[in-house]
């Protein structure tokens, strides 16, 4: 268990998946947690193990409206120490069956909502000089993927920002770093697992032959949150089962 006691974790995407392993283990660590959800379905799940003002129901795809759900999510914590942007969609088409608004909707979900997130936590973190910031990227955002062009140009430019951020804060304690996952047992891979074909060839191209859990790609999320990663800034960490490596 990674120690997390008196941090303060804001979550993105906590109702399901990554989002809600990375919630649990942050929790188990000893941290005070809010959570930005999809909608109400996801938020009364968390009710149970979160002050009810601490969970806030977003579309992320209404950039509108972050800056100030961010805000109510960090007034619920009276300060943040640290951040996981989890929240992420993904669409399996090809480049030319992308519509200009499937473009759009897929990257203000996993880039523009991570930034607008990520500047609300970041002038807090910059007053008082700690912090620790972690964006879900994924293994696509570094190699590509066949229809897949939205979600890989998303992820590659989160990882960009995650440079960016890390050289503008480390000034002042703040560290941000991105972890790419691999195909991960997740509902957003539900459908390519229940399809034979995209099964198998998934599969084929993880060297370590399974899919990864969510709890695994949490357990590096919480390490880059600790202050056992205290040196480490602007990586992008592959948790991939080697897919990377081939």
């Amino acid at each position: 268990m990674i120690e997390l006691a008196n941090r303060r974790i804001l979550v993105t995407g906590a109702g399901t998946g990554i989002g809600r392993a990375v919630l649990d283990g942050a929790l188990a660590g000893g941290a005070s947690c809010a959570a930005l959800v999809r909608d109400a379905t996801e938020a009364a799940t968390l009710r149970g193990i979160l002050p009810s003002a601490n969970v806030i129901a977003i579309d992320l795809a209404r950039t509108a409206d972050i800056a100030d759900a961010a805000g109510r999510a960090l007034a619920s914590l009276g300060n943040v120490d640290g951040l996981v942007c989890a929240a992420g969609v993904f669409e399996h088409r090809a480049a030319l069956e992308t519509t200009d608004e499937v473009w759009r909707s897929v990257l203000d979900v996993n880039l523009t909502a991570a930034f607008i997130v990520a500047r609300s936590c970041a002038e807090r973190m910059r007053d008082s000089r700690r912090g620790s910031m972690v964006m879900i990227s994924s293994q696509i955002g570094g190699i590509g993927h066949p229809r897949a062009a939205a979600y890989a140009a998303s992820k590659a430019g989160l990882n960009g920002l995650v440079r960016s951020l890390a050289l503008e804060l480390a000034p002042y304690g703040v560290r941000v770093n991105a972890v790419a996952p691999g195909p991960t047992a997740t509902p957003m891979t539900a459908a390519a697992r229940a399809d034979p074909a995209r099964d198998a060839a998934l599969l084929a191209g993880i060297p370590l032959g399974r899919y990864g859990e969510p709890a695994e790609i949490a357990n590096a999320v919480l390490y880059l949150l600790s202050d056992h990663s205290a040196f480490v800034t602007g990586q992008v960490l592959a948790v991939d089962g080697g897919v990377t490596a081939t």
